[in-house]
């Protein structure tokens, strides 16, 4: 059965399903209520990276579609990096910056 993470797709010639299971994918029509924000890629994706950095971890974060799909708005997107439309690299990058900072004063 289908879950919110897999989708099968049924071969029309063989008539064999292939199932593709992921970790998210999201919506970029904005017009949709399945669209998400920069906000909330970055809550999804780019707080995990954070944490795994400051605690030794390796973290991959992996775009992946079609050109034009929105891979380049989605890891940069427009600047500055202050901008709710910034990309998750750039706020990952501002993010480090400042848990660097807040150690600091501890």
């Amino acid at each position: 059965m289908p879950s919110p993470s897999q989708v099968i797709i049924t071969d029309p010639e063989s008539g064999k399903d292939k199932t593709f299971n992921f970790d998210h994918a999201y919506w970029s029509h904005n017009n949709d209520q399945q669209f998400h924000t920069q906000d909330d890629l970055f809550n999804d994706l780019g707080n995990g990276c954070l944490d795994n950095a400051f605690q030794g971890y390796n973290y991959t974060l992996l775009a992946y579609g079609q050109t034009g799909s929105g891979k380049s708005y989605s890891m940069m997107g427009v600047p500055p990096v202050t901008s709710d439309q910034a990309g998750i690299i750039p706020r990952v990058s501002a993010g480090l910056f400042r848990r660097i900072d807040e150690s600091k004063v501890r």
